[in-house]
């Protein structure tokens, strides 16, 4: 397949070949939309294209044409291509039809579907699509997620090399949306080699703050509590405690587990339980597990428990942060 196909439609394309239905959805808008135009262009025919290629939004296009549409054969070619954008807008005739035809396909159609699933919806409607296509959803990351994701975007879909540190300053100042990010990597990669320096990252990427969230968590984590006690309040004008907090436990978790086997091993770890884009940091989680014991881990776990709980029950971000590395600080001069 093309080597400008997103990985995931490459292997499931090579497994089970372009006929079929297929559901793309996820609020990472750009990037979806990125790879279903890669699926329709790695599936259509383009000879026949004009003939076996139908496209449609979900606000234009009735029931009525869509049966139409996905009833005709293909013209002089192996296969018909019908791709509906954004199958959330669908009036409810055309989502029937979507869902009889996604259901019993047959097998010289591809149908390729996006949508943007509302926030909460039960809708039927989408839970049928799931059953009946192949499903890829293009999420947003998680915040441990983020750095790991902008490095290997970068590398894969516009061949940048980024450091740990440049990835992290792009994440501090973007935010974690997918496209957001993907435009400002897109900028960046228009730049010659020579200037894709931290420093010049640095000078073009809008940043207001002396400290990201994932190098404050590295500083609690390396136990230099009293320098994370110093940029506690800058740190604030841009996370949330609660945010701070839930990081500083899966942290901490991760920390245990490099303990335990090893950056080796917390990779492998990392990558059965789907979290690969944590797995670059593999070795910084092993060298900052050598300045602890599996005590030392087992009480910072139940302190940030505690500070959890203070945050949900109202208390504010900033005592209970400071609190909170005083307690975990003990005897290594944390002053108070």
């Amino acid at each position: 397949m093309s080597a400008r196909l997103d990985p995931r439609l490459a292997r499931v394309l090579d497994r089970e070949g372009p006929a079929g239905a297929w559901f793309l959805h996820g609020d990472a808008i750009r990037l979806r939309d990125e790879a279903a135009r890669q699926l329709v262009d790695a599936v259509v025919d383009p000879a026949t294209r004009d003939f076996n290629y139908d496209q449609f939004h979900g606000e234009d296009v009735s029931g009525e044409q869509l049966a139409s549409t996905l009833a005709m054969p293909p013209m002089m070619a192996e296969r018909r291509v019908v791709f509906v954008r954004d199958v959330e807008r669908l009036g409810t005739k055309a989502r029937n039809v979507l869902k009889r035809a996604a259901a019993s396909l047959p097998p010289d159609i591809a149908l390729i579907v996006t949508a943007t699933i509302p926030r909460g919806s039960r809708a039927a409607f989408y839970r049928d699509l799931k059953r009946a296509c192949r499903t890829l959803e293009w999420r947003t990351p998680r915040a441990a997620e983020v750095p790991g994701w902008i490095r290997d975007r970068a590398r894969r879909r516009w061949g940048l090399e980024l450091s740990p540190a440049a990835a992290q300053l792009i994440a501090g100042a973007v935010g974690s949306d997918p496209s957001t990010l993907d435009a400002e990597l897109e900028k960046l990669s228009l730049l010659p080699e020579e200037r894709r320096t931290e420093a010049e990252i640095a000078a073009l990427i809008p940043h207001t703050h002396r400290i990201d969230r994932w190098s404050w968590l590295d500083l609690v984590a390396s136990r230099d509590y009293v320098r994370a006690l110093r940029e506690l309040d800058d740190v604030l004008t841009s996370e949330r405690g609660v945010g701070l907090v839930a990081g500083l436990v899966e942290h901490h978790l991760l920390l245990g587990l490099a303990l335990d086997g090893g950056s080796a091993g917390l990779r492998a770890v990392l990558s059965e339980t789907g979290r690969s884009y944590l797995s670059w940091k593999a070795n910084i989680y092993a060298k900052q597990a050598r300045s602890w014991t599996v005590g030392e881990l087992d009480r910072a776990l139940r302190a940030l428990h505690a500070a959890d709980r203070q945050l949900k029950s109202g208390r504010g971000d900033r005592p209970v942060l400071a609190d909170l590395l005083l307690s975990l600080g003990g005897e290594r001069g944390v002053p108070a």
